[in-house]
């Protein structure tokens, strides 16, 4: 049967309870709860995580637990990697331990919502790169399609007898001027 690695929902917090039981003669108090998320090819560190502070006195034959929380960057590649949390505490000496109570590897994933919003894009993006791919397909049939033959343009009624009526009230010539008569010289 295979074991199957721990899987934490990009850009959610990660809850984490460690348990302590103290079988010693000594009382030892809990200084520093810590963890970082390391590469699994060669343990770099790719993210390490706030560091808890609880202070914690653990007394000789007493059990404990304490809650340690921690949020990997929401901009992680969804993958595979190693987790590695770890706890600092002294005994009744000043004697300082450090354990490392996880260490295995967990896996990234993609949330829902993640999915959801790059389907969408995607979606749209297809979307204009057909609608641009149609309207260039287009313009090309238009300008190097066989020639066909046009249609004759529609002729202007000369109702008001001038060819130019789009020219008129204008001062380029066959429109009439903005007084309507031609500018006279005065002696």
């Amino acid at each position: 049967m295979a074991l199957r690695c721990a899987e934490f929902t990009q850009g959610q917090f990660v809850d984490v309870l460690c348990g302590f039981s103290n079988t010693g003669d000594k009382s030892f108090n809990i200084t520093l709860l810590k963890g970082s998320l390391n590469s699994p090819m060669d343990y770099q560190y790719i993210q390490n995580f706030t560091e808890n502070t609880p202070f914690t006195e653990i007394k000789e034959g007493d059990q404990g637990t304490i809650y340690y929380r921690f949020f990997p960057d929401p901009n992680l590649e969804p993958r595979e990697y190693v987790l590695s949390l770890s706890v600092d505490y002294i005994d009744a000496d000043k004697e300082e331990f450090q354990t490392v109570y996880f260490n295995q590897t967990v896996e990234i994933v993609e949330s829902q919502s993640s999915q959801n919003s790059r389907t969408f894009f995607g979606r749209c993006l297809m979307l204009a790169l057909l609608a641009a791919a149609g309207t260039g397909a287009q313009t090309f049939s238009k300008r190097f399609g066989g020639k066909k033959s046009k249609a004759s343009a529609p002729t202007a009624s000369k109702s008001s007898g001038s060819t130019n009526e789009w020219l008129q009230d204008t001062n380029i010539r066959g429109g009439a001027t903005s007084s309507g008569k031609k500018g006279s010289k005065k002696a």
